[in-house]
């Protein structure tokens, strides 16, 4: 089986597998050899004797317009179309078979047909060196050198922007474009494909111990692994740092199954070799079906990306064929989510609600709003955060709204102090993300100076998930803003089994009590026993308590019952947008 990527600008063939004398020099290694040959701008073909093609560079495909290229073992007559200015065809440059008498050197004008049809022949400048051993012709060098320079650097310019320097695969964009076009051309219902997508396990820890050269060094030898169990049909790239792809055209799901099990077992007994230590690795495979009822490229990736993160979470060496599980399906509409999200902020489709926490002594009167974002979808109708806020979270985009919210809060703040309406405070949740954040209490800070809202109508909602989990940032982001006037609740208090242990550490004003056992309290004696430790130990902290989920005038009177200071819920009032105000 071939070492090569028939369906890249990949070199054809290894120059080790040529014979020794081959060798440029008793100083230059073949691998130097190799890699010198496939970064020059000229087509450098090597036959044998009798023109049978042993190597050929990465620059002949791009030449030829083919994919494949030449392939070692095929006729150079084959694979080289050559043509003078009026299209005729010209003679092969080499002899049909060896002979006795042939120039050491010859340089001919010619055209190449390429094979795509898609541009015009290629005017080259073909020089052919036959090498000799003791009076016998051993072998042929061609050099092709496009006679446009311009050309010349565009053609390496095309090979690197398609393709990676270090695997010397086609690229991530390169990969999609090719499965693109074959989902278009794929219309036959008995025609199936099978998408791979690898994940090389440990690779980080390599790379972290042992260094970047020995992380590069293991994905070329796991490449050269992975290329020698494919056939020439299959479509290889590097989609990730250390991701990979692999497209097996014209093949069932039953016949890709038994590649999957061929790659698997060449990597289970594979061992990388780095200064005297050997290093097993493993890799996770995903796995999804391609016919004609699947039309999207990225979409397909991404199904191959979910399914191999089912497999690398099975452990080493797993293969997940994507069949549309529970958890892959919410991660796949997760991944659906970023760019809706990216949308909305830029065409301001986020609107706030906001929802009111009363007093439970003294009246039950207003004390502040907490602070909701929702998404305003594209057909005009209101989109809940549960459904888009953890997709922002797993993906990063939390703290671009945490921002927006922030800026969007203040300022209207600033606009019900200007026209003199009743000043509410609000209460505005926390990411753990932004909680981590160095930037964000100086970001917070500008804001407040820049709106010239009073401080103390403003507080911060944080999880004691966020908190325990950022426990510093979350104390140097509490100390600032509260030496400033805002307050901070800690939201969903008692669902962590740590919060005793961290709650004294927190300078927090108020414990928002986790909504799950307000609900039930009347019928579950636990969960209201719960409800009254928890706002015992605030009281004894001097800490306000919040009850979440108050969605009765029962339950709304049995925390009044037990001492709770505050709630909110749909028992009181549901959340609702921000009254228009005039500027």
């Amino acid at each position: 089986m071939t070492l090569f990527d028939p369906n890249s600008a990949e070199y054809l063939g290894p120059l080790a597998q040529l014979e020794k004398g081959l060798a440029p020099s008793e100083g230059i290694s073949l691998q130097a050899a190799e890699a010198a040959l496939g970064q020059v701008a000229d087509g450098v073909i090597v036959t044998d004797a009798s023109g049978i093609v042993l190597y050929a560079n990465p620059l002949i495909s791009e030449m030829t317009g083919n994919l494949v290229g030449l392939l070692p073992g095929q006729p150079l007559n084959e694979g080289l179309q050559l043509c003078d200015i009026q299209g005729a065809s010209l003679p092969s440059p080499l002899p049909d078979a060896p002979v006795r008498e042939v120039p050491s050197m010859r340089e001919i004008q010619a055209y190449i047909l390429r094979c795509d049809g898609a541009r015009a022949p290629l005017e080259v400048t073909l020089q052919v060196m036959a090498l000799w051993d003791a009076g016998t012709l051993k072998n042929y060098v061609l050099v092709l050198r496009d006679t446009s320079a311009a050309k010349r650097v565009s053609t390496r310019l095309s090979w690197q922007t398609s393709h990676d320097a270090l695997t010397r695969l086609p690229n991530r964009q390169y990969f999609e474009r090719a499965l693109q076009k074959l989902l278009a051309q794929c219309v036959d219902k008995r025609q199936h494909h099978v998408l791979l997508y690898l994940d090389v396990y440990q690779f980080k820890v390599i790379n972290d111990t042992l260094g970047f050269v020995a992380g590069d060094q293991l994905l070329v030898q796991l490449v050269a692994l992975l290329q020698h169990n494919l056939c020439s049909a299959d479509l290889f790239a590097r989609v990730g740092s250390d991701e990979f792809a692999i497209l097996l055209r014209d093949c069932t799901l039953g016949e890709g199954g038994r590649v999957v099990a061929r790659l698997r077992d060449a990597v289970q007994a594979f061992s990388f070799e780095w200064e005297g230590n050997s290093n097993r690795v493993a890799v996770s495979i995903g796995v999804v079906g391609v016919d004609c009822f699947t039309s999207n490229a990225s979409q397909l990736l991404a199904s191959a990306n979910d399914a191999c993160c089912s497999a690398r979470e099975q452990g080493r060496n797993r293969v997940k064929l994507f069949g549309g599980s529970r958890k892959v399906l919410e991660r796949r509409r997760e991944t659906t989510w970023v760019a809706e999200i990216h949308a909305a902020l830029r065409e301001d489709r986020l609107i706030l609600y906001r929802q009111p926490v009363i007093s439970l002594k003294g009246g039950r009167k207003l004390h502040h709003y907490e602070i909701l974002v929702r998404m305003l979808g594209r057909d005009g109708g209101v989109i809940s955060p549960g459904l888009f806020l953890p997709a922002a979270e797993r993906y990063g985009l939390i703290e671009e709204v945490d921002r927006w919210v922030v800026r969007r809060v203040f300022h209207y703040m600033a606009r019900e102090q200007k026209i003199g309406v009743p000043r509410a405070s609000y209460a505005i949740n926390i990411s753990g993300i932004s909680l981590g954040d160095d930037t964000f209490a100086g970001f917070v800070s500008q804001e407040l100076v820049e709106t010239g809202i009073a401080a103390s109508r403003v507080q911060f909602e944080i999880t004691e998930t966020s908190a325990i989990n950022n426990l510093e940032r979350a104390l140097v982001f509490i100390h600032k803003l509260r030496a400033a006037g805002c307050s901070f609740a800690l939201d969903d208090f008692g669902r962590g089994v740590s919060s005793l242990a961290y709650l004294r550490q927190l300078p927090v004003d108020f414990l928002k009590i986790d909504g799950s056992f307000v609900r039930n309290m009347l019928e579950d004696e636990i969960d209201s026993a719960m409800v009254s430790t928890i706002d015992h130990l605030a009281k004894c902290m001097g800490i306000s308590t919040i009850a979440e989920y108050v969605e009765s005038p029962e339950v709304m009177e049995k925390l009044y019952r037990m001492g709770v200071d505050y709630a909110q819920g749909f028992g009181i009032a549901p959340a609702t947008g921000l009254p228009v105000i005039g500027d």
